[in-house]
């Protein structure tokens, strides 16, 4: 059997971090970053490091009752890995929301994550929770 390749391996941490996230295990996603890892989503400040994202990740979950990966597209080029995601929201009172976002993860030799950008429409998302 053949080892796999970097690329495969990235993949499978993004994989995992995005698996961890939508069922709410916020310490499996944490885990998949390095301590002093950086992330960024549009409309609020970056998350830094793993209480930063720990934090972000929790005030994220705690609006919503379900979070459900409907589409996750890997497309790893060795230790990048850009992938596209359809995640559906429920919250509290009801809404459902549906967000798409393209994402880059920058993996280190240790194949765990220390930056990441995300891409998606902030203001769709802010009117579909206020409508």
């Amino acid at each position: 059997m053949s080892e796999k390749s970097v690329a495969q391996r990235a993949a499978e941490v993004v994989e995992r971090s995005q698996r961890a996230l939508a069922r709410g295990d916020v310490e499996g996603y944490v885990a998949c970053f390095t301590p002093d890892a950086e992330l960024s989503d549009p409309g609020v400040p970056p998350m830094k490091g793993h209480a930063g994202i720990r934090q972000g990740v929790s005030t994220l979950l705690q609006m919503f009752t379900k979070v459900e990966l409907l589409e996750l597209k890997l497309l790893p080029v060795e230790r990048s890995v850009a992938f596209k995601a359809t995640v559906r929201f429920l919250t509290r009172n009801g809404k459902e929301l549906t967000v798409e976002s393209i994402d880059v993860f920058e993996l280190n030799e240790d194949f765990l994550i220390y930056k990441g950008k995300a891409y998606w429409d902030f203001d769709s998302f802010m009117k579909q929770m206020q409508g």
